[in-house]
């Protein structure tokens, strides 16, 4: 394996899989379908630009997942969101109540909202990043987010005491 890829694995592997695991709302098909990404970036290493690696693997990682969730679909309903999770680069969110009811919250936005809320918010991408990794425009992406901001702080209201 060379060493350039490996660094990008190291490097972007944890955010793949959260994104992953936000979307499939389960730890081991997350795995499954990160490694699934990094599999397609390791076939197109040679065409994929170094400074775009990132936003080539997080629309991949999303692709792969949207793939799944569908296949998934044409199966069995979406299953419950399992809120014990104890492992993942989010693991520390979850020790709180908040942090708890935040996750659950996210998880329950609709496509595209979700992704674009873990893209933009959790990991703090730009909106150019967000656009080009969900394959929607920038004016798009600024009125998604601003809906689902808004959906997340009506749920929150709800549960705040």
């Amino acid at each position: 394996m060379s060493r350039k890829f490996r660094q990008w694995v190291d490097q972007y592997q944890d955010e793949a899989w959260t994104l992953a695991r936000y979307l499939l709302k389960d730890a081991s098909e997350a795995e499954d379908a990160t490694q699934e990404a990094f599999v397609k970036l390791w076939k197109h290493r040679e065409n994929v630009d170094p400074e775009r690696i990132k936003p080539w693997l997080m629309k991949v990682t999303r692709n792969t997942c949207m793939d799944r969730l569908r296949r998934r679909r044409d199966e069995v309903e979406f299953q419950e969101y399992q809120t014990a999770d104890d492992h993942g680069p989010m693991a520390g969110l979850h020790q709180t109540e908040l942090g708890g009811w935040l996750k659950q919250a996210i998880s329950s936005l609709k496509e595209p909202y979700r992704t674009l809320v873990i893209l933009r918010d959790i990991y703090q991408h730009s909106y150019d990043e967000v656009a080009n990794a969900t394959e929607l425009s920038l004016s798009q992406v600024k009125v998604y987010l601003h809906r689902a901001r808004k959906q997340l702080r009506e749920q929150l209201a709800e549960v705040r005491p």
